[in-house]
């Protein structure tokens, strides 16, 4: 985010919005809960009780070349996925989503999902 990066889509941000990927911070341990839970330091969605899995958009910053990723899982031990995948695509003009209202307590609605899915990101 230090770079104008931004989340402009995420599939849930029930206990932490998806924002915190895109901390420059150290990783930290807070003790202390939210309105939703244990406060936790890092993307912290529900349990899903429906197929499929979380997903984000992030909108790089810059222009640029991805060479790496780096996930921190620190504190989330025993509550991590247990694997990730990354896709990527150059898009010429920005897709037209509904505005994240970002913050912790809340899910996307079926909307945002129809919208975004049209990226078909997974294909």
């Amino acid at each position: 985010s230090s770079l104008g990066g931004e989340v402009i889509f995420s599939t849930d941000d029930w206990f932490a919005a998806a924002e915190m990927l895109l901390s420059t911070e150290e990783p930290q341990w807070r003790e202390g809960f939210t309105e939703q839970g244990k406060w936790m330091d890092g993307w912290e969605t529900r349990r899903k009780r429906i197929p499929g899995h979380d997903w984000c958009i992030i909108k790089l910053g810059l222009p640029g070349k991805v060479c790496g990723i780096e996930l921190d899982t620190s504190f989330f031990t025993g509550n991590f996925a247990p694997r990730a995948s990354v896709q990527a695509i150059w898009l010429d003009e920005l897709p037209v989503l509904e505005a994240r209202s970002g913050g912790a307590g809340k899910a996307a609605s079926k909307h945002q999902f129809t919208t975004a899915e049209k990226l078909r990101s997974d294909k």
